[in-house]
């Protein structure tokens, strides 16, 4: 990985970013075993324009020689979420429970696929969610993701239930993970 460069970055980054997080965006989600609208690509780059407009946002980043490689970003979720509710399974009363600052939502990430098993994965997920404030973050992955979710287990992620994608979502349901603590990332870092 001596190669890699990953770096915190805030939201003007992530606008200078825009083109090259949605080409990788692009190329990793259309991939299997990935479900993939039509109209993606200007979703998700909506989804993404948006987000760099919320004070909370935070993104990591992976470059090779000024490439971008790989990303991952996201923002607090509000105390007024809607979040647990949605979920198909209920869940406990104090997992649900959310005040100003609890969890981080890590909305998007990935990898370019020739790079992953170097590393750099886990160098973005670690140095995002350590460089949080919250208690706690959540995200939500394509059930036929199963790679994905062995990874995240691993990396001390738990599911806690499945959500319907809504009708801009990536896919029409989604599994929902919870890692109820960041402080083992802080303290590593």
């Amino acid at each position: 990985m001596n190669d890699v460069a990953v770096l915190l970055a805030d939201a003007a980054r992530g606008r200078e970013l825009i083109d090259s997080i949605c080409n990788v965006y692009d190329e990793v989600f259309s991939a299997p075993p990935f479900f993939w609208r039509d109209d993606e690509s200007q979703l998700h780059r909506d989804r993404l324009e948006s987000l760099l407009d919320d004070p909370t946002f935070g993104l990591a980043t992976a470059t090779v020689a000024g490439d971008l490689v790989g990303f991952a970003y996201g923002f607090t979720i509000p105390a007024d979420t809607q979040r647990w509710q949605r979920l198909k399974e209920d869940v406990d009363p104090e997992t649900a429970r959310e005040w100003p600052g609890r969890t981080f939502l890590l909305f998007d990430y990935a990898v370019r696929s020739p790079l992953r098993g170097r590393g750099i994965g886990k160098a973005l997920h670690d140095l995002l969610l350590s460089s949080r404030s919250e208690e706690r973050a959540t995200l939500t992955v394509q059930p036929a993701a199963v790679d994905t979710k062995r990874i995240y287990e691993r990396w001390g992620w738990r599911m806690v239930g499945q959500v319907e994608g809504g009708p801009t979502a990536a896919a029409p349901l989604f599994d929902c993970y919870l890692r109820d603590g960041l402080t083992d990332l802080r303290r590593a870092g």
